[in-house]
């Protein structure tokens, strides 16, 4: 077995890699050990946990367990490209081209920045939400509504697939779905639709999401 960090923005991601990526890959011979970024200290000494302010914030925390864990296989991230701090490497000169070579280009310049061979970098185009797009059939399941189902779907397809669903502060994932289902709760809805999607399914759905996968799958030799 190898050990992979896996820094999170917040719960939902946390959640995500507990509950549905971890015994996913614990079958190809990979452990994830999830963690929410650290975001700060309160006057009071309690810690601050989930969300992403600035880059300086995610550099120390990746830094942190790099050099903390020599032991592990590999450190990754799951954050979200809708939201990322703008003073982050390659936000500032993201070239024109498709949502996923933009995010690409900027997860270079964070690896550029980090400097590790055991750094693995990945955003989430365009966060999380974007993978219950994907798992629109099982959400509709989930609440009984087929029609919720259908139109997440036509949405999806419409942008050109679940990672394409863009980042705009009205249109992002998470707020389509808020609008489409009121009663959807990130934290809960989220992790248990998508692991009954299956892991398969969403890589064959969103293919920076497979191509992330497969790189840790490669640690393992697979």
């Amino acid at each position: 077995m190898i050990t992979v960090g896996v820094l999170c923005e917040g719960q939902t991601e946390e959640t995500m890699v507990r509950d549905f990526l971890s015994p996913e890959l614990f079958a190809a011979g990979i452990v994830l050990v999830p963690t929410i970024l650290l975001t700060g200290t309160t006057a009071g000494g309690r810690s601050g946990r989930g969300g992403v302010s600035k880059w300086s914030k995610i550099e120390k925390d990746l830094r942190n367990r790099l050099s903390s864990t020599p032991h592990w296989a590999a450190v990754t991230m799951l954050l979200d490209y809708y939201g990322l701090p703008q003073d982050s490497p390659g936000m500032a000169n993201r070239p024109n081209g498709s949502a996923r070579q933009r995010a690409e280009h900027v997860e270079q310049q964070i690896a550029e920045r980090i400097e590790d061979p055991r750094f693995i970098p990945y955003l989430v185009l365009h966060e999380t939400e974007a993978w219950v797009f994907a798992a629109a059939e099982q959400l509709a399941d989930w609440y009984d509504d087929a029609s919720l189902g259908g139109e997440l779907k036509r949405q999806a397809d419409a942008a050109g697939g679940p990672e394409y669903v863009n980042d705009g502060p009205d249109t992002a994932p998470s707020k389509r779905l808020l609008r489409l289902c009121p009663a959807y709760t990130k934290t809960q809805d989220g992790p248990v639709v998508v692991a009954d999607l299956g892991l398969q399914a969403l890589r064959a759905a969103c293919p920076h999401f497979d191509a992330w996968i497969g790189r840790l799958l490669a640690l393992a030799g697979q």
